[in-house]
This record gives structure tokens, C-alpha cells and sequence, in this order.
């Protein structure tokens, strides 16, 4: 009888000790949120899309679920990904959020000095933003006084110092938190091109904004500011106009140092792709076939559905045949792209009301003037929707080639098959209708023509 007593207190003492464990093992989180429906996703973002990792259900809008406890990790709360909170969990026990779901990235996270970190330490990282913009702009306008120009350098050198101090402190802190530093942690060129180390701005750029993170830190997997900063890494190469092998060169090497196949990988193709996809870049082919390759069997979705988008984007890239299109001229007679097989041809998006369309036209008219001789052709799509301002344009601008229009707007079939998203937009064809270039304009637009005519 003693035997079976002792037996039972242990036991009770098991089931107490892993009921504390089990608990302990997990992270409570309640969400009182007003103008919410009965059910509401919990999402992770894995730089492809949100995936909905639980359901939530409420009560009176209030919302209790659990998250493993562990690394802390981002999750994301809404009924649809286009109004989410974010919100980081896997360090404490318990989080209250508050809020409304009509503005939910506005609602508080209370009990949480984890998330209320993050959020300071976001605010600082704008903040050092804010102050490198200024001092760039005060350096470009001071270039004509050496001795005050040398001034803006010795702040921005504190400013770097300052930088380097707020990284180290936030590792400290929290590796979590030095991880996203270290992405947002760029020092300036004017004080550390040592010894000519770098071709020029640009370069040191492309080599060093990644310098503070080590991707082999297992901790950069799943972190969503890998995905931001790649897009931000991308989108100011691409700002600058090099050529796209160089563009290709830099990009590809700052990939290299990221574990392939990692989630981290993931997170950072997926931010280039997005921004090589949205401006019409050749770069959106080669690293999309090279994302397909990489996560074919991890994620064959995403990876099946880029192949898919890879196909139809092909023929609009550099080197692939332009897909032919009908639309009418002014006159109401069907005018196709087809026709000018055998032409250089210029395919010109733009509108009436497009200001810098109109400053460009001149341009676009002396090199037609000196290059239609020799087999160059316009063709206008214009984004109008009124036929009489198309036309008025047309006359005032003395635009004497070809024009199309089904007067849509933005919702030109053309312009959207095209992927035309701003204007002016320009798409160079050679005489087989195949992609020479887009977007050139002005200067660019002009050395262009001279190249292939002035041989």
C-alpha cells in the first residue's frame, strides 16, 4: 500500500512538472481587437507569399491562441495579407495586443518589452536614415568650399562611428535585434574608400551594404528584413542605369554568402526577383530560372508558378520576340506591330497628359528626322482616353509617325501586356522584332540609334 502511494505522488509530481513544461513551452497570446469577423488568420511570411499557419477563433472580439516558445520569430494577425500585424513572438510567455481591424498595424502590443524594443529600435534606424540623407545632400551641395565640404565628411565619419556603436550595443542587447541593425547599418563612402579600395561610390555600395551580416548566423532564416533589404539593395542598383551584366555581377555575389536553399536565400532571391520583375529587367529571367532550380522541391508552388510567369516574361525581355498586338489608329484603321517587321522600330508609350512625355518628344523627333532615312520607324501607344486631347498632342507636339490607341487609359491592352507601369516607356525593336532595349530616352535613346546606325 506504502509502494502505491509513493508511486501515485511521484506521478502527481510528473504530471504537475510536464503540465509546467508544456505550458512554459509556450507562448499565450490574447488579442482584443474591435470591427473584426468570428475567425482570423495567424500568417508567417516566407518571401513568397503569407502562409497561414493557424485559425483563429473569437469571442466579443477577443482572441486567444498559443505559438511554440522559442527564437523569436515574426507572425502576422489579419483575415486577409493586404491588413496584417506584425508582431514577434517566441521570447515571452505571455502578449496582449489591442486594437482595431480596420487599421490593425496601428494596434498596441502591450506586456511585450520585446515588441516595444523592436519598434524603438525601428524608429532609430529611420532616424540614422533620415540623418545619412541629409548629410549626402549637404555634401553634393557643398562641392564649391573645400573647407566646408570637409566639414559634412567629419560628421558623417562621427555619424559612421555613432552607427558602429548602435550595432554592437543592439547585439548585446539581443542577437535578434543586432541581426536587423546589422542589415540596416551602411557606413559612408567619403571615409572608408581606403586607399581607392573601390571604382567609386556605386562600387562601395554594391560590396559593403551587406558588410555587417553574417548569413551563416542560422538566425537570418525566416527574418523578413532579408527580404526588405534585398529589395532595397536591388531597387538603388537599378536607380543608377548600369549595364544589367553589372547589375547581375553584384547582386549574384551578395547572394553567394547566403547558405543556398536557406530559408535566408529564399527571403533575398524573392526581394530582387520582385524588383528586377517590376521593372522589366532581363535580371528577372536569369534569377527566376535560378530561384525554380533552388526551390523546385521545397516549395514546387512558387516555384511552378515563377516558371510559369518566367515563360510569359521571356518575350518581353531583352532577346525575346515582341508579341504582336492590333490596335487603331486615329483614323479607325487596325494598325499592328507586325507591319513594321523589317524597320528599327520604337514602340513609344505615352499620353497627352504625360508632362514628361511631352518634354521628351522633341527628342523622339529630331532622331526620327535623322534616322528614318536609314530604316527607323515610331510607333505611339498612347494612354489617352479622350480621342480630341490624343490628337491635339499629336499636332502640337509635330509627332509625324505612326500612332495607336483603344483609348483606355492606364487600361490599355497594350500598355498592360507590356507591363508597362509609368510613362514615358520606350521598347526598342530590331528589324526582326526582337527586344533590343526598354526605357531609353533622351541621351541614352540617342547613343542607342547611333550604334546601330552609324556603323
Amino acid at each position: 500500500m506504502r509502494f502505491v502511494k509513493i508511486l501515485a505522488f511521484f506521478s502527481l509530481v510528473l504530471l504537475i512538472s510536464f503540465g509546467f513544461r508544456q505550458k512554459a513551452e509556450e507562448v499565450s497570446v490574447t488579442a482584443k481587437l474591435v470591427g473584426c469577423d468570428e475567425k482570423l488568420n495567424l500568417y508567417q511570411f516566407d518571401g513568397v507569399a503569407f502562409k497561414p499557419v493557424d485559425v483563429i477563433v473569437g469571442k466579443e472580439g477577443i482572441y486567444d491562441f498559443t505559438v511554440p516558445k522559442g527564437a523569436p520569430e515574426f507572425y502576422y494577425i489579419g483575415k486577409e495579407t493586404s491588413n496584417v500585424l506584425p508582431i514577434i513572438l517566441g521570447v515571452e510567455e505571455s502578449v496582449m495586443v489591442d486594437g482595431s481591424c480596420r487599421d490593425l498595424r496601428s494596434s498596441n502590443v502591450d506586456g511585450s518589452p520585446f515588441n516595444k524594443r523592436y519598434r524603438e529600435i525601428r524608429e532609430e534606424i529611420g532616424q540614422f536614415g533620415k540623418r545619412t540623407g541629409a548629410l549626402i545632400q549637404e555634401y553634393r551641395l557643398r562641392q564649391d568650399d573645400p573647407e566646408q565640404l570637409q566639414q559634412v565628411v567629419d560628421r558623417m565619419k562621427a555619424l559612421d562611428q555613432e552607427k558602429l556603436a548602435y550595432l554592437e550595443a543592439a547585439k548585446k542587447e539581443h542577437p535578434f535585434f543586432g541581426r536587423v541593425v546589422a542589415l540596416n547599418t551602411y557606413l559612408s563612402f567619403q571615409n572608408n574608400n581606403e586607399e581607392g579600395k573601390y571604382r567609386d561610390e556605386m562600387d562601395y555600395f554594391a560590396k559593403t551594404f551587406f558588410q555587417f551580416v553574417d548569413f551563416n548566423d542560422a538566425g537570418y532564416n525566416g527574418l523578413p528584413w532579408v527580404y526588405e533589404s534585398f529589395k532595397s539593395y536591388v531597387t538603388t542598383l537599378a536607380s543608377v542605369g548600369m549595364p544589367a551584366e553589372m547589375e547581375r555581377g553584384y547582386v549574384q555575389a551578395a547572394l553567394d554568402e547566403i547558405p543556398s536553399g536557406s530559408k535566408a536565400h529564399k527571403m533575398a532571391l524573392s526581394g530582387a526577383i520582385g524588383i528586377f520583375k517590376r521593372r522589366n529587367s532581363p535580371n528577372f529571367i536569369h534569377f527566376g530560372k535560378q530561384f525554380v532550380e533552388t526551390f523546385q522541391e521545397k516549395d514546387p508552388f512558387a516555384a511552378k508558378s515563377l516558371a510559369e510567369e518566367l515563360k510569359n516574361a521571356e518575350s518581353f525581355m531583352i532577346g525575346g520576340q515582341a508579341p504582336d498586338f492590333t490596335q487603331q489608329t486615329p483614323e479607325g484603321k487596325d494598325l499592328s506591330l507586325s507591319d513594321f517587321k523589317g524597320k528599327v522600330l520604337l514602340v513609344d508609350f505615352w499620353a497627352s497628359w504625360c508632362g514628361p512625355c511631352r518634354r521628351e518628344n522633341p527628342n523622339v523627333v529630331r532622331m526620327y528626322e535623322e534616322y528614318q532615312a536609314q530604316g527607323f520607324e515610331i510607333l505611339g501607344v498612347s494612354l489617352d482616353k479622350t480621342k480630341d486631347r490624343w490628337l491635339k498632342a499629336i499636332e502640337q507636339d509635330g509627332l509625324t509617325w505612326a500612332h495607336v490607341s483603344d483609348l483606355k487609359g492606364w487600361q490599355n491592352e497594350v500598355a498592360q501586356m507590356y507591363g508597362v507601369s509609368s510613362i514615358p516607356h520606350t521598347i526598342l525593336l530590331d528589324a526582326e522584332g526582337k527586344i533590343i532595349a526598354r526605357n531609353l530616352r533622351g541621351r541614352a535613346l540617342e547613343m542607342k540609334l547611333k550604334e546601330i546606325f552609324d556603323k
